[in-house]
């Protein structure tokens, strides 16, 4: 069931908790009950709006953090031209492959990183949209609300009125049978999530083990680059002078 299906709940449980003064055709109980609805959507969109606000402002800081990787991965690819070079012309210095090694390995973690945040940028631009939509939403719904206490103030005053408040009133029990099946439904998901953190946890160490592999090999795969690096410059280089000495 929806928000705005629970809020009108809300309001027969209004209507029922007004007793005399509902039961005597007494306006001022639906303008109350009205008012209160009223009351309580403007909280809920003041909420959604807080949220709203800080997700916006999560969007600007991931969006920041994406830049500053940008431009940390341009100042890499200098090094590793720089290195490159230096190794070309001082091969015997080990120096130069170190660090073009290390230069490789951490252009690919940038890259790795970049497209998380950039996959973590497109979800909080699209729940910024979303929660927009119902904060919009929110807003229809009071103006809803405003026009239909006038309406149901007018209504009132004829007994059909009253009749057919009581009989959307007999209703009302289905409201804590639906709450109960809620709670089961929560309780049961809460006990799913923990046994899966449990075997979570037991297949830890293994992560663990894995995760060490992978950047052992990650670097080993960064040093065999650089390798190949160095001997497509080398025989470019070596092509050139060929050519040179064929056109003299």
């Amino acid at each position: 069931m929806g928000f705005f299906g629970k809020l009108w709940q809300q309001i027969r449980g209004i209507f029922i908790r007004a007793g005399d003064d509902l039961v005597s055709g007494s306006p001022e109980a639906i303008r109350a009950s009205y008012a209160s609805a009223i009351d309580d959507t403007k909280r809920r969109y003041r909420d959604l709006q807080e949220a709203v606000a800080l997700l916006a402002h999560q969007r600007e800081k991931t969006a920041s953090r994406l830049k500053a990787l940008d431009d940390e991965e341009k100042d890499v690819q200098k090094k590793l031209e720089g290195s490159l070079t230096l190794a070309e012309s001082e091969p015997d210095i080990l120096a130069h492959r170190e660090a073009g090694s290390r230069y490789l390995q951490r252009l690919q973690d940038l890259e790795d990183k970049q497209g998380e945040l950039a996959d973590e940028l497109d979800a909080q631009g699209n729940r910024v949209e979303e929660y927009m939509a119902k904060l919009r939403t929110f807003m229809s719904q009071i103006d809803k609300l405003k026009k239909e206490q006038g309406e149901m103030v007018a209504e009132f005053v004829s007994s059909r009125q009253v009749l057919q408040l009581e009989n959307r009133l007999k209703g009302l029990g289905e409201t804590a049978i639906d709450e109960s099946l809620v709670a089961i439904r929560d309780k049961i998901g809460q006990l799913k999530a923990q046994a899966r953190i449990a075997s979570e946890m037991r297949e830890g160490t293994t992560t663990a083990q894995d995760e060490t592999y992978e950047r052992v090999g990650a670097e080993k795969l960064a040093e065999s680059r650089f390798d190949d690096l160095l001997k497509a410059r080398a025989k470019t280089k070596t092509g050139a002078t060929e050519k040179e000495r064929d056109l003299g």
